[in-house]
């Protein structure tokens, strides 16, 4: 009885190492190789249109209060906005997207911001994300 805890402590450790190993190691692997994957093809595809710029990413909750876009993101967007871009990728995902990236395109009209191109791309999905890019 006297080494009971200390039994199920070393159990308790020996489960968690296991499932640490081969559930959470794989997929971290996994999505880090996805990750510069994905960077690759950005690269490639920035060479080929010679498109350049830096990826922005914050959380929704900096950048919307329920769908309106929060003093902090007007300031955040006109802060990075410089008339050398030609565009700005928008990328807005989780719950009403459709209505947060409305409120993107109001503000920049409101704002008489100007692309010559823009691209949204609006994606409908469990985790909730904002970024955007310039592009030169």
């Amino acid at each position: 009885m006297k080494y009971l805890g200390w039994i199920i402590s070393i159990v308790l450790i020996l489960i968690f190492v296991f499932m640490y190993q081969t559930q959470y190691r794989p997929l971290k692997r996994d999505i880090d190789k996805l990750e510069k994957e994905i960077e690759m093809w950005e690269d490639v595809l920035k060479g080929e249109k010679g498109l350049t710029g830096d990826r922005n990413r914050f959380p929704i909750e900096r950048f919307f209060d329920g769908n309106k876009l929060t003093p902090y993101a007007e300031v955040e967007i006109l802060r990075h906005f410089d008339p050398s871009y030609k565009g700005i990728e928008i990328y807005v995902s989780a719950y009403h997207p459709l209505e947060r990236a409305q409120q993107i395109i109001r503000f920049l009209a409101e704002q008489h911001i100007e692309y010559r191109q823009s691209r949204i791309t609006i994606e409908a999905d469990s985790v909730e994300r904002f970024e955007y890019k310039f592009l030169k």
